[in-house]
């Protein structure tokens, strides 16, 4: 056989360096040319603890301002260092030190030292002195008895549970026991006869009769209210203790009378009256009522 002479730039060496320039086009295609740097490594968020003053400090990027509850994040601690101590300053120490060196003596200046001594002035006991003091204890007298009166006529206790104008509550404890509330004014009566008349108010109560099964669903509380403006005059307010399924004779009724004016203000007091059963209404007491929402209780 005749042996032949091998060749450098062969059909198969070109064809090796021809797929080694494809691959590498093909990586080069397909490798992202982005300047970032990886996701991986790029800066999601930062977040600092401040060991002096035990509070977290955060930094949130851009990238993060369209995430939602529910994305996740990469979170990566990179570094955890604790802040240094306070340490004591050396000036507090030496303000301590000179505080406790004794205080050299103030001097005397020249100008002190030629004037003369000074007598003291005696106090005069003038009568105009002393009626200009006593005016003014009688005003301050005064002046604390008004905010006295003010602090008394003001409702400290918690409202009705209707806000109202105007409202005259009672109140009993056995649901059993049957009380109505009556409030009058000019010949004029509101009570669960006549829940509504003008000028007087409003009944308002939780008696009331269920339709479908006829039982009588009471509850131990009435009032007379009026909403929308406080509507002044002399008003007499009325209980009647009707009959009991439990047989009492007596009840014992805690009442309220609360007024609130347009400028919020809120006066109102408690009272409690113990009634006998009768078929006669009781007069608990006349209340003086005016448009400011001041008022006066005569009891009876």
């Amino acid at each position: 056989m005749s042996r032949r002479n091998t060749e450098l730039f062969s059909l198969s060496m070109l064809d090796l360096l021809t797929g080694a320039l494809g691959a590498i086009i093909f990586l080069f295609i397909i490798t992202p040319k982005g300047e970032g740097a990886a996701p991986a490594v790029e800066q999601q968020a930062v977040v600092y603890f401040d060991t002096l003053q035990m509070k977290i400090h955060g930094a949130l990027p851009d990238s993060l301002l369209a995430k939602r509850n529910g994305d996740s994040l990469l979170v990566v601690l990179k570094d955890y260092k604790n802040l240094p101590k306070k340490e004591k300053s050396p000036y507090k120490v030496l303000a301590s030190n000179e505080a406790k060196l004794p205080k050299p003596p103030p001097r005397k200046r020249a100008s002190d030292v030629d004037k003369p001594k000074q007598v003291p002035k005696t106090k005069s006991t003038q009568p105009a002195k002393k009626t200009a003091v006593k005016k003014g204890t009688q005003q301050q007298s005064d002046s604390k008895s008004q905010q006295a009166k003010k602090e008394s006529t003001q409702f400290k206790g918690s409202p009705p549970s209707v806000p109202a104008a105007v409202s005259f509550e009672i109140n009993w404890a056995d649901k059993n026991d049957n009380v109505d509330l009556i409030v009058c004014k000019d010949g004029k009566c509101v009570y669960g006869g006549k829940k509504r008349v003008k000028g007087v108010g409003q009944w308002d109560s939780g008696k009331s009769r269920n339709r479908l099964f006829g039982n009588d669903l009471r509850t131990n509380q009435e009032a007379v209210r009026q909403y929308d403006e406080i509507i002044p005059g002399r008003y007499q307010i009325y209980a009647q203790f009707k009959e009991s399924k439990k047989n009492n004779k007596t009840a014992t009724i805690k009442g309220l009378i609360y007024t609130k004016n347009a400028k919020s203000q809120e006066r109102g007091e408690h009272f409690t009256r113990s009634l006998l059963i009768t078929t006669n209404r009781f007069l608990i007491g006349t209340v003086q009522l005016k448009a400011d929402g001041t008022y006066q209780l005569i009891k009876k």
